[in-house]
């Protein structure tokens, strides 16, 4: 699927919302397509494994649009967001937190996600786990992805440049995700998706996982490592040690082997992929705590 009917909706939503607080958030397989085209664009940064041996930009319909504590919690925000999915023609695929809408070339979902809502604003949101949305009436949720942590913390910044539906020209500022949340939220959505083989969606998430690695600076290498050790005894942290060691520890493991069906899937020999490289980049961002 090509991504121009994604980004002309992105142009479309972000037209319609005028008054958001900051930069959209852009997560999924979308946002990391926005950012590996953007670092394909700057010859000389140099990222953790060379971008001639990245895997290719993975399309996708669905754009993951990540939501700031400061929305969840505003009413006014919140009804913003679903007045203007009514007027783009979505419609509720599940209903309030993931819209649907037909195009000629083909239907674009829009999923709504949240990090943990912090003690100081709990009072200002109702949740039914596993959504969460303002106290007030509004027709539409988040769901809540405890493991996006530090989700506003230093996002990857680039200018999206297209046409909206109308035919105008736009341009847009939009926010990716930084290396260590983006890793979080692959390793967990890998390990709820690793014995599901209908779509091959465990091999999707571990070849984003590679790539996630793959385009890290060393600042950014050097960032989440310093992220990781101050979260270290959150759920989600501990969680993402135990799921590197365990299905990404070697290259027998179901983490490689699903990493190397992704590779394949998109056209690459396994000879593409820097197995070891990769782990021991998993190993030293999450290792796993000596037992005393």
């Amino acid at each position: 699927m090509s991504m121009e009917p994604l980004v002309t909706a992105l142009l479309d939503l972000a037209h319609e919302l005028p008054k958001f607080p900051r930069p959209v958030l852009i997560g999924g397989g979308f946002g990391l397509y926005l950012k590996q085209r953007h670092l394909e664009e700057q010859l000389e940064l140099q990222t953790l494994i060379p971008g001639e041996l990245w895997p290719p930009a993975r399309a996708t319909e669905d754009m993951d649009l990540m939501l700031p504590t400061e929305v969840i919690i505003s009413v006014e925000h919140m009804q913003s967001i679903r007045y203007a999915l009514d007027r783009l023609g979505y419609v509720p695929d599940v209903d309030f937190f993931q819209f649907i809408k037909q195009t000629p070339k083909g239907p674009i979902k829009v999923d709504l996600l949240t990090c943990d809502i912090p003690p100081e604003h709990r009072s200002r949101v109702k949740m039914s786990l596993p959504r969460v949305r303002p106290i007030g009436t509004v027709e539409l949720h988040a769901y809540l992805t405890r493991e996006a942590i530090a989700l506003g913390l230093h996002p990857y910044e680039l200018t999206l440049s297209g046409t909206r539906t109308d035919g105008s020209a736009a341009t847009l500022i939009v926010s990716i995700p930084n290396p260590f949340t983006y890793l979080l939220m692959k390793l967990h959505a890998f390990r709820d998706r690793v014995d599901d083989v209908r779509k091959n969606l465990a091999s999707h998430h571990a070849l984003d996982i590679y790539r996630i690695v793959a385009m890290m600076t060393r600042d950014e290498y050097d960032f989440v490592q310093e992220l990781a050790r101050q979260h270290a005894d959150s759920a989600a942290v501990q969680e993402a040690r135990n799921i590197v060691a365990d299905q990404f520890g070697d290259d027998r493991s179901i983490g490689m082997i699903r990493l190397l069906k992704g590779a394949e899937d998109a056209g690459l020999s396994r000879g593409n992929i820097l197995g070891d490289e990769f782990r021991g980049v998993l190993g030293e961002l999450f290792p796993q705590r000596e037992v005393v």
